[in-house]
């Protein structure tokens, strides 16, 4: 990459279908990476002969960098241009995919989920910033709800591809469709996009310019409000992703197939969401509609921590409960990641790329943390998934209505 890559050749094209569809496709790398392989983890468990916490923490590796690896390239989009930083990520995606081919044991596993979510958190950033840089903030929204509506597939597809693909080549083939994807991505990424930075927005690449901007953006108590909301509500939505298998395979016996067709049903709803959101964005303005979606995971994580402290006592409640709670807590994200990401970025275009970084950092560190420490309290019960998918979703709704002044 070198500076002179940002100052683009000709006018940056509009949001079409095309390039949404392209920035959406260079979003799922994320869900893509995470929910292919998790009807894999009682097969790698198995074949590892290791605990079902240290396969956890191959997922958890990845959040972590994919979470806080965003505080990389937010700074480098905003000095050499999105584009540059959005190719080298997928490159970076697709060797680390191939390399988690050759694994021997679970900390090889580990450590190669963390490079590949070094890597993958590229495009999902440079896809966001170049929305900011060509629409303002209800359009915004209403283009990331879009993006969300179509990423929200991944999700959905992922599980179901990933325990067809092991059920006829092994887990291993896996990472090999992975780094399909992350080749396709690449193609698309060159034929399709193009520079959005406008050159006198290029911030500076010092240290010292790179912490004053983070720390401008920590100092506003708005920005964090923006980013806490949807940060927790992603908190909530990795507790159920790191632990769903375990406890709906696991404790409950649904099949790799059955827990793959569950977790598409709740993704339906997501994207169902996503549709909605940006048809009534459309209308309302995104701050509306973040206001009134806050309500819905504050009543998903009362009942979900209800369900799961009868369920933990009596064993009398059994599995569907959760599923449909789980639906609405993650169906939530799609009111209200968009909506609290277009106002966030709505007042930096100056540091588009800096502050879609830590929005990213945010989020995912949240999501991370969340998935860890659910994690390693996992037991043969559905109360640490219950509980921690409760807390995010109270939180969400506390700290909008604490940091958010409208």
């Amino acid at each position: 990459m070198n500076a002179s890559t940002s100052t683009p050749s000709a006018a940056p094209r509009p949001l079409t279908p095309l390039l949404v569809g392209t920035l959406a496709m260079l979003s799922a790398f994320a869900p893509m990476s995470i929910d292919m392989y998790l009807p894999a983890f009682p097969t790698i468990q198995a074949e590892f002969a290791t605990s079902a916490s240290e396969v956890q923490l191959s997922l958890s590796a990845f959040m972590l960098a994919f979470g806080f690896g965003q505080v990389i390239y937010g700074p480098l989009g905003d000095y050499f241009g999105r584009r540059p930083v959005l190719l080298t990520g997928v490159v970076l995606y697709v060797a680390a995919s191939l390399l988690c081919l050759l694994v021997q044991s679970p900390l090889q596993l580990i450590v190669l989920r963390f490079l590949q979510g070094l890597a993958a958190c590229a495009p999902p950033v440079m896809a966001r910033t170049m929305v900011r840089d060509l629409a303002e903030r209800d359009r915004a929204a209403q283009v990331m709800s879009i993006m969300m509506a179509s990423t929200s597939m991944a999700p959905m597809l992922a599980p179901l591809i990933g325990s067809q693909v092991m059920h006829f080549f092994g887990w291993r083939a896996i990472f090999t469709t992975l780094a399909l994807f992350g080749m396709i991505s690449l193609v698309m990424a060159l034929l399709v996009t193009r520079e959005t930075m406008r050159p006198e927005m290029r911030g500076p690449l010092a240290f010292g310019g790179i912490i004053a901007r983070f720390g401008e953006l920590l100092r506003s108590a708005t920005f964090l409000g923006y980013a806490l909301t949807a940060g927790f509500l992603f908190g909530a939505m990795f507790s159920f992703i790191s632990l769903s298998s375990f406890v709906l395979i696991g404790i409950y016996g649904l099949t790799p197939q059955d827990y793959a067709l569950v977790f598409g049903a709740t993704i339906i709803t997501m994207t169902i969401g996503a549709s909605v959101n940006s048809r009534l964005t459309r209308r309302l303005g995104a701050e509306t509609m973040l206001r009134r979606a806050s309500w819905g995971p504050l009543v998903a994580g009362c009942l979900l921590a209800l369900c799961g402290i009868v369920e933990s006592t009596t064993g009398a409640i059994g599995w569907v409960p959760f599923v449909v709670l789980s639906t609405g807590m993650v169906g939530s994200m799609s009111f209200i990641a968009p909506n609290s990401t277009a106002c966030a970025l709505q007042r930096y275009p100056h540091m588009a790329g800096t502050a879609a970084s830590l929005l990213g950092v945010i989020q995912f560190g949240c999501g991370a943390t969340f998935g860890a420490v659910a994690g390693a309290l996992l037991n043969h019960s559905v109360l640490p998934m219950a509980l921690f998918m409760a807390t995010g979703g109270i939180l969400s709704f506390t700290v909008y209505r604490l940091l958010v002044k409208t």
